[in-house]
């Protein structure tokens, strides 16, 4: 490919493909053709982007801010701690997309997190949702990381621009999908880019 996608192309190039394509150094690119190709791999279109991140932000909002707790009020702590990886994971792609950088295969996500900017609490807060138990006193501590966690994600939406700061993240996702200028992006569902 030489990294030129249509805005419906753009949302099938899973993010590890664009990490691993635009990693690590270049030796020998005399024609500069392997360069020009990186740099388009990594400026996603903004409505491409915006359509992910959308649908990074109504993840968050089922799983964490709604299933998480459901599950445990049915006695499926199983099914909560699901719930919760689905949260970690999604909440991983919104900060990726915010900071304009691919996010890294899964098991080198969380090493990635680490080193973007004002990021390591968050990835600390995401890392103690994954490994720790739902424990009535967990439960309490996972419950207000979840919407800590949200409301961090909000006020980066905010801070850029994109919309207006929302702590119900499935009302963020409309609204950010709602400036998307691309009709046809915009009117995809909401998980297009999931």
């Amino acid at each position: 490919s030489t990294g030129e996608f249509t805005l419906v192309e753009w949302l099938s190039v899973p993010e590890y493909a664009r990490a691993e394509a635009t990693n690590g150094a270049i030796f020998c690119d005399p024609y500069g053709e392997v360069t020009t190709i990186r740099r388009r791999l990594l400026d996603m279109p903004k409505d491409a982007s915006r359509k992910r991140l959308a649908g990074a932000l109504i993840t968050m909002a089922q799983a964490g801010q709604y299933n998480y707790s459901r599950c445990l009020a049915h006695g499926e702590s199983g099914a909560a701690q699901l719930a919760v990886s689905e949260f970690v994971h999604a909440s991983i792609s919104a900060a990726f997309l915010l900071a304009r950088r691919p996010k890294p295969y899964y098991k080198w996500s969380f090493r990635a997190l680490c080193e973007l900017d004002g990021c390591s609490q968050f990835a600390d807060d995401l890392g103690f949702l994954i490994s720790s138990d739902n424990s009535e006193k967990n439960v309490e501590i996972k419950t207000a990381l979840i919407e800590r966690i949200c409301a961090d994600v909000s006020r980066r939406v905010a801070d850029q621009g994109i919309a207006d700061a929302d702590s119900e993240l499935e009302r963020l996702a409309y609204a950010v999908n709602a400036t998307i200028s691309d009709p046809t992006v915009r009117n995809m569902s909401v998980f297009a880019a999931v």
